[in-house]
């Protein structure tokens, strides 16, 4: 969902999907049925997106970058996109024999995106590749609303729809451009009086004090961009739209103020046996907080996809192709003082990105110094991040652009600083 100014943005959370009222009816689902049944035997359809699901999204995203490329000059990068589709290929395969009873002409769709992507991408037809990834980004919200999530299907409609209205203002097709933003006023309509309510309740997340309002101003200078074809605001803005839709996602996701859990995920705790759920008791946060165990997360770990991430569900694999992470490197996003980090790790937040639990140091010995990983200075009060530790394993720094702003990179070592 997303840009990739440094690492992945990915707020592609083990959410985003059903319609905002929630009901069987509104999402156009008739309830459970007996396929139903038998399908949810090998593939779980109890309110979490299926790992490959998720990765599916991730790599229709990441394919979708790196042909259309980043603006002003929107130069392609199809080595980077053939080793994404790649990825791609591979756990859609494995989420379609996960879920056989996927829908099945949202299945007919992605695999007929993939095979065009095969052929654009191999001629370097940078507009084909650009909209069949899109293509398969489209299809994303009736697939995740096949899982029964909470979170609005509108988010994740959003998401597709802003890339693709930048993409059809690139190529001059004002004709989808409007039927696209059409498509984000309506969304949009439906969702802002669910997202204004929540605002109030939520200031983990940074953002989502004005994100109302910018979205509207967004919107409104789309829609002016239209009127004038003017396609460099068209871009602007759709790249704003892509950040203001990741709020809106970390929103709908971001407990309520105040609210600590008497149990559960970040609930207190003196020892293990306090903690429900497989959840752990991490004397290191706070004082000791219920937390994931670290046996089902693998923070740290090199990865390919979200599989390799173990099996709990804000995990997430930011891979080497398309993400950039030497070896790759699993996460678990978000996170914040509620949704906290498994022992050995700590939530932080880059420039531009999901908040994410990585793995926590003291110094570079700690972390996979073989593969370029050095033990980094995070701020760590909110909305940057939600310790228990200021240290974490990631990139060395080469701007400050890689540093959470108060911090600045100081060259010489590759570390950003006070």
């Amino acid at each position: 969902m997303k840009t990739f100014p440094f690492l992945t943005l990915v707020a592609v959370m083990a959410c985003a999907a059903c319609t905002s009222s929630g009901t069987d009816a509104a999402r156009g689902d008739a309830g459970p049925s007996a396929t139903d049944a038998s399908a949810a035997a090998v593939c779980p359809r109890a309110g979490t997106v299926l790992a490959d699901m998720r990765d599916v999204e991730r790599d229709a995203e990441g394919v979708s970058y790196s042909a259309f490329g980043p603006y002003p000059d929107r130069e392609a990068d199809f080595t980077r996109a053939t080793g994404v589709l790649s990825l791609l290929t591979q756990v859609w395969g494995r989420a379609k024999d996960r879920c056989p009873d996927l829908p099945a002409d949202t299945v007919t769709t992605v695999d007929g995106a993939i095979a065009t992507l095969q052929d654009t991408i191999a001629a370097q037809d940078q507009r084909g590749a650009a909209y069949a990834a899109n293509d398969i980004h489209l299809q994303m919200a009736p697939l995740f609303a096949y899982f029964r999530p909470e979170t609005p299907i509108e988010v994740v409609r959003m998401d597709a729809v802003f890339l693709r209205i930048g993409i059809d203002a690139w190529f001059g097709d004002w004709a989808a451009y409007a039927d696209d933003l059409a498509s984000l006023n309506a969304d949009w309509a439906a969702l802002k009086p669910t997202a204004e309510a929540k605002v109030p309740t939520c200031h983990r997340v940074a953002g989502t004090a004005s994100v109302s309002g910018d979205m509207d101003d967004t919107l409104a200078r789309l829609a002016t961009a239209a009127e004038a074809m003017d396609v460099d605001t068209a871009q602007v803005e759709s790249d704003a739209g892509l950040l203001e839709v990741d709020i809106l996602e970390l929103l709908f996701d971001c407990p309520p103020d105040g609210d600590a859990p008497a149990t559960g995920l970040g609930s207190a705790c003196a020892t293990d046996g306090d903690c429900d759920g497989g959840l752990v008791c991490d004397a290191a946060n706070a004082g000791g907080r219920c937390a994931p165990a670290p046996a089902v997360t693998h923070i740290g770990a090199p990865c390919t996809t979200t599989t390799d991430c173990g099996t709990y569900e804000r995990g997430a694999c930011n891979n080497e192709v398309g993400d950039g992470f030497p070896g790759g490197y699993c996460v678990l996003e978000p996170c914040d003082d509620v949704q906290v980090c498994p022992p050995g790790a700590t939530c932080v937040s880059f420039p531009f990105e999901t908040p994410g639990c990585f793995a926590s140091c003291q110094d570079d010995a700690d972390c996979r110094a073989d593969a370029g990983y050095v033990c980094q200075l995070f701020p760590t009060t909110p909305p940057s991040g939600f310790g228990p530790s200021d240290h974490a394993c990631a990139f060395p720094c080469t701007t400050d652009e890689h540093c959470t702003p108060p911090l600045i990179c100081d060259l010489a070592s590759g570390k950003c600083t006070p």
